[in-house]
């Protein structure tokens, strides 16, 4: 952008400062982010609260359109009916995977050693010997 634009668009929405070009910021790094569980919760509780209400509204709407595209009959009407319940449809399977992509962090957050696969190196006979004495509360 010519600097002139800047400066006008700076002034009409009262913003001072200075192009950062974005070579520059490409090659700054980003802090690493440490996620806490009560920054998990937060976000969380606002994004849940904002899918509800926009489902909520939604569902306003549709019921406002259902009644217009009943009475006018149109079919740019129904369209536009099957296309907001198509994108509820979608925005509760967002909120579904909101679910979902929590208790994965959780999980990752709360236990980041667990550790999944193990390997015993050794005999079968000291593995036998092994899985005897922890049979038997040796182990």
């Amino acid at each position: 952008m010519k600097k002139s634009t800047v400066e006008k668009l700076n002034k009409v929405i009262d913003v001072t400062g200075e192009l950062i070009p974005v070579e520059r910021i490409k090659k700054e790094k980003a802090p690493a982010v440490e996620i806490t569980t009560t920054d998990l919760t937060s976000d969380y509780d606002f994004s849940r609260g904002q899918y509800h209400n926009l489902i909520e509204k939604g569902n306003e709407a549709l019921e406002e359109l259902l009644a217009v595209a009943k009475e006018s009959e149109s079919a740019r009407a129904y369209e536009v009916t099957a296309q907001l319940v198509r994108t509820l449809s979608d925005t509760t399977r967002e909120l579904l995977e909101l679910q979902k992509t929590k208790k994965e962090i959780e999980k990752d957050v709360k236990d980041p050693h667990t550790v999944n696969n193990s390997l015993f190196i050794g005999s079968t006979k000291e593995l036998q010997d092994l899985l005897v004495g922890k049979n038997n509360g040796k182990g």
